[in-house]
Protein backbone atom coordinates (compact mmCIF):
# COMPACT_ATOMS: atom_id res chain seq x y z
CA UNK A 1 0.00 0.00 0.00
CA UNK A 2 2.85 2.42 0.71
CA UNK A 3 4.14 1.69 -2.78
CA UNK A 4 0.92 3.00 -4.37
CA UNK A 5 1.18 6.34 -2.57
CA UNK A 6 4.87 6.70 -3.51
CA UNK A 7 4.24 6.51 -7.27
CA UNK A 8 2.14 9.70 -7.60
CA UNK A 9 4.59 11.52 -5.32
CA UNK A 10 7.51 10.45 -7.53
CA UNK A 11 5.60 11.47 -10.68
CA UNK A 12 5.02 15.02 -9.41
CA UNK A 13 8.74 15.92 -9.14
CA UNK A 14 9.47 14.45 -12.57
CA UNK A 15 6.70 16.52 -14.12
CA UNK A 16 7.87 19.62 -12.26
CA UNK A 17 11.46 18.96 -13.34
CA UNK A 18 10.33 18.84 -16.98
CA UNK A 19 8.48 22.17 -16.59
CA UNK A 20 11.57 23.72 -15.03
CA UNK A 21 13.74 22.50 -17.91
CA UNK A 22 11.17 23.98 -20.32
CA UNK A 23 11.36 27.28 -18.40
CA UNK A 24 15.17 27.27 -18.72
CA UNK A 25 14.94 26.50 -22.45
CA UNK A 26 12.44 29.31 -23.03
CA UNK A 27 14.65 31.65 -21.03
CA UNK A 28 17.57 30.73 -23.29
CA UNK A 29 15.36 31.47 -26.30
CA UNK A 30 14.52 34.90 -24.84
CA UNK A 31 18.20 35.86 -25.09
CA UNK A 32 18.35 35.24 -28.85
CA UNK A 33 15.99 37.82 -30.50
CA UNK A 34 18.56 40.65 -30.70
CA UNK A 35 21.02 38.30 -32.38
CA UNK A 36 18.61 36.18 -34.42
CA UNK A 37 16.50 39.11 -35.68
CA UNK A 38 19.13 40.62 -38.00
CA UNK A 39 19.84 37.18 -39.47
CA UNK A 40 16.19 36.77 -40.53
CA UNK A 41 15.57 40.39 -41.51
CA UNK A 42 13.78 41.48 -38.32
CA UNK A 43 16.18 44.11 -37.08
CA UNK A 44 15.56 46.93 -34.62
CA UNK A 45 17.75 50.00 -34.31
CA UNK A 46 18.58 49.49 -30.63
CA UNK A 47 22.00 49.85 -28.96
CA UNK A 48 23.62 46.57 -27.98
CA UNK A 49 23.84 47.70 -24.35
CA UNK A 50 20.04 47.97 -24.24
CA UNK A 51 19.69 44.49 -25.73
CA UNK A 52 22.01 43.09 -23.07
CA UNK A 53 19.95 44.67 -20.30
CA UNK A 54 16.58 43.76 -21.82
CA UNK A 55 17.33 40.23 -23.05
CA UNK A 56 20.63 38.74 -21.91
CA UNK A 57 20.63 39.61 -18.21
CA UNK A 58 16.99 38.61 -17.50
CA UNK A 59 17.45 35.49 -19.61
CA UNK A 60 20.50 34.44 -17.65
CA UNK A 61 18.73 35.09 -14.33
CA UNK A 62 15.81 32.93 -15.48
CA UNK A 63 18.07 30.12 -16.67
CA UNK A 64 19.94 30.13 -13.36
CA UNK A 65 16.69 30.26 -11.38
CA UNK A 66 15.00 27.47 -13.34
CA UNK A 67 18.05 25.20 -13.13
CA UNK A 68 18.52 25.95 -9.43
CA UNK A 69 14.88 25.08 -8.76
CA UNK A 70 15.24 21.93 -10.86
CA UNK A 71 18.29 20.86 -8.85
CA UNK A 72 16.37 21.36 -5.60
CA UNK A 73 13.38 19.41 -6.91
CA UNK A 74 15.71 16.63 -8.08
CA UNK A 75 16.95 16.32 -4.47
CA UNK A 76 13.35 16.13 -3.21
CA UNK A 77 13.11 19.75 -1.99
CA UNK A 78 9.91 20.49 -3.88
CA UNK A 79 8.24 23.01 -1.57
CA UNK A 80 11.34 24.41 0.12
CA UNK A 81 12.75 27.91 0.22
CA UNK A 82 15.36 27.33 -2.51
CA UNK A 83 12.90 26.56 -5.34
CA UNK A 84 10.62 29.34 -4.05
CA UNK A 85 13.39 31.95 -4.23
CA UNK A 86 14.66 30.63 -7.56
CA UNK A 87 11.19 30.81 -9.12
CA UNK A 88 10.59 34.25 -7.61
CA UNK A 89 13.78 35.41 -9.35
CA UNK A 90 12.42 33.96 -12.60
CA UNK A 91 9.15 35.83 -12.13
CA UNK A 92 10.92 39.12 -11.48
CA UNK A 93 13.27 38.69 -14.46
CA UNK A 94 10.36 37.78 -16.74
CA UNK A 95 8.38 40.76 -15.44
CA UNK A 96 11.33 43.04 -16.20
CA UNK A 97 11.70 41.56 -19.68
CA UNK A 98 7.98 42.07 -20.30
CA UNK A 99 7.78 45.61 -18.98
CA UNK A 100 10.97 46.72 -20.73
CA UNK A 101 9.29 46.00 -24.08
CA UNK A 102 6.00 47.86 -23.46
CA UNK A 103 7.15 51.04 -25.23
CA UNK A 104 8.41 48.96 -28.13
CA UNK A 105 5.00 47.28 -28.45
CA UNK A 106 3.27 50.68 -28.33
CA UNK A 107 5.49 51.84 -31.24
CA UNK A 108 4.86 48.70 -33.31
CA UNK A 109 4.32 49.45 -36.96
CA UNK A 110 6.45 52.57 -37.03
CA UNK A 111 9.47 52.70 -39.35
CA UNK A 112 11.79 52.18 -36.37
CA UNK A 113 9.74 49.25 -35.00
CA UNK A 114 8.50 46.86 -37.70
CA UNK A 115 5.75 44.57 -36.42
CA UNK A 116 7.68 41.35 -37.05
CA UNK A 117 10.72 42.57 -35.16
CA UNK A 118 8.54 43.81 -32.30
CA UNK A 119 6.79 40.43 -32.09
CA UNK A 120 10.13 38.59 -32.04
CA UNK A 121 11.53 40.82 -29.29
CA UNK A 122 8.49 41.18 -27.08
CA UNK A 123 6.83 37.75 -27.13
CA UNK A 124 9.19 35.76 -24.84
CA UNK A 125 8.65 38.00 -21.79
CA UNK A 126 4.90 37.45 -21.26
CA UNK A 127 5.21 33.72 -21.98
CA UNK A 128 8.03 33.38 -19.45
CA UNK A 129 6.13 35.49 -16.94
CA UNK A 130 3.03 33.30 -17.21
CA UNK A 131 4.98 30.04 -16.96
CA UNK A 132 7.16 31.14 -14.06
CA UNK A 133 4.12 32.49 -12.19
CA UNK A 134 2.26 29.21 -12.72
CA UNK A 135 5.23 27.27 -11.37
CA UNK A 136 5.69 29.63 -8.43
CA UNK A 137 2.00 29.64 -7.45
CA UNK A 138 1.33 25.95 -8.01
CA UNK A 139 -0.48 24.29 -5.12
CA UNK A 140 1.74 22.59 -2.53
CA UNK A 141 2.06 18.83 -2.64
CA UNK A 142 -0.51 16.95 -0.61
CA UNK A 143 2.12 14.90 1.23
CA UNK A 144 3.95 18.07 2.34
CA UNK A 145 0.95 19.05 4.48
CA UNK A 146 1.17 15.81 6.48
Amino acid sequence: MARQSAEPIAAAPRSLERWLVALAALAAWSILPPYLGPLVGLELDVPSSVEIVDHVLPGLVMIAGALSARAAVGRGDIDGIRPLVALAACVLAALFQTVSHVTLVLDAGSPQAPVGAVALHSSPGPILLALSLLLLLRPPREDAAR
